[in-house]
């Protein structure tokens, strides 16, 4: 009875708050950006490519890369062409490529984009003696006129790679090496469902409930634009703050179910797309009309939920990056349950993180994005988490593990009231 009635006020909520205007983009959106039956994207041909002489070398063959041609201006000069895998596109330019040559000596690089502006700032790493060296490359220079980014760098006979993020730890492969390693028996993995490219899309369990008759649910959503490093590093710090081995996380698991999809877009990743899955389409506006597999999977997985009647989800979180730390929540007037979590949640990690200068913009729920449907499938309050493109990784682990450990104390206090109330 008491599922009965949760359900039966949820369909009320939903129905008499949700927005009836047409969405059709946000404002940095392209056009069209809600058709999401599938677009024709342009392969990025991998190859190695010579110019010059004594020849410069460029190699864009391996996972997550994304240089599509090389070639030389003037003696010192050699330009990268970077274009998305189609267009019109978000400007979310990701590039990644090896680069060396015939003999040392330094060069000036530009970073060219067709259908994009520069946006990530230029990491380069290379390694030696079994060590791995690397810095961000701060004195690029941007031009205005053609959305370029040059600096200078010193090539060697033996490659550098430069990319809009350090690859290490955020490639699908590693996350298969990761969720391969763990080890704790509360942890399952599954696949739930396959890309358009026969991807896994991985579904990671976390769930020490035991005989609760009733369990609160947490969704975590990561990776659905591929770029958006900084806030799947951060996930990866919430998501083991969550399975640590701390008397908060301990009491948290007993209580809650957590479900995580790390990343939603895996082709995405492994071709180094700027947005898009395999498709064209940019996932988080088929939350909708489920045209993608991908999204598809993820949906019919978390339906699974309102199957088990001692299964209640709470409250979702999909991890996003752009160039300012921000929470996206729903409009508070729109009634969840529990209500206004996120608004409650808000300040806490932004008194936890003060040089962070958190900031919230509240929306509603006519967008075709996983956090509205999250709404209106369940009824919950849900967020946009975004995250700085260039923040450092010690405030990532702090952000992380911070927002992680303030979010279980309000979900138990939550589920704690909810319980006795009923």
């Amino acid at each position: 009875m008491i599922q009965l009635r949760y359900l039966i006020v949820v369909s009320i909520l939903i129905t008499s708050c949700k927005s009836t205007s047409e969405f059709t983009g946000f404002s940095y959106d392209p056009p069209d950006v809600t058709n999401t039956t599938g677009k024709t994207i342009i392969p990025q041909k991998q190859r190695i490519i010579g110019a010059g002489t004594p020849k410069v070398w460029v190699s864009n063959e391996f996972e997550a890369a994304r240089a599509v041609d090389f070639y030389q201006v003037n003696e010192n000069t050699f330009e990268v062409l970077i274009t998305p895998e189609n267009f019109p596109i978000n400007n979310s330019p990701w590039y990644a490529f090896d680069i060396w040559g015939d003999e040392a000596r330094a060069i000036n690089l530009r970073l060219k984009y067709k259908e994009g502006e520069h946006r990530y700032l230029p990491k380069i790493y290379r390694q030696t003696e079994g060590l791995t060296f690397s810095h961000i490359i701060q004195n690029a220079e941007y031009d205005s006129a053609t959305g370029s980014a040059s600096f200078r760098i010193f090539l060697e006979e033996t490659p550098q790679r430069i990319s809009a993020h350090f690859l290490e730890h955020i490639r699908f492969s590693d996350l298969v090496k990761t969720i391969s390693a763990y080890n704790q028996d509360f942890i399952s993995i599954d696949t739930v469902g396959y890309s358009n490219e026969k991807r896994p899309i991985l579904q990671i369990t976390v769930d020490e409930t035991a005989d609760s008759p009733q369990k609160g649910v947490l969704v975590l959503l990561s990776r659905q634009h591929p770029p958006e490093v900084s806030s799947y590093r951060t996930y990866q710090y919430f998501f083991n703050t969550l399975i640590s081995d701390t008397p908060l996380a301990r009491d948290f698991r007993k209580e809650f179910i957590v479900k995580s999809f790390p990343m939603v877009n895996p082709d995405g990743v492994v071709n180094g797309h700027w947005r898009h899955n395999a498709r064209g389409v940019d996932l988080n506006r088929d939350w909708k009309n489920f045209n993608q597999p991908e999204t598809q999977a993820v949906r019919d997985a978390l339906i699974l939920q309102t199957q088990n009647s001692n299964l209640r989800v709470m409250y979702g979180i999909d991890f996003h990056s752009t160039n300012e730390n921000i929470f996206y929540p729903i409009n508070e007037d729109v009634k969840t349950i529990p209500d206004n979590l996120t608004q409650r949640w808000f300040p806490l990690v932004d008194t936890e993180n003060p040089e962070l200068h958190f900031v919230a913009e509240e929306f509603d729920t006519s967008s075709p994005i996983a956090k509205n449907w999250l709404y209106r499938e369940f009824g919950i309050d849900a967020l946009t988490f975004e995250v700085h493109d260039e923040l450092d990784i010690e405030s990532i682990r702090q952000l992380g593990v911070t927002s992680a450990e303030s979010l279980m104390r309000l979900l138990l206090e939550e589920w704690k009231e909810q319980k006795s109330n009923n």
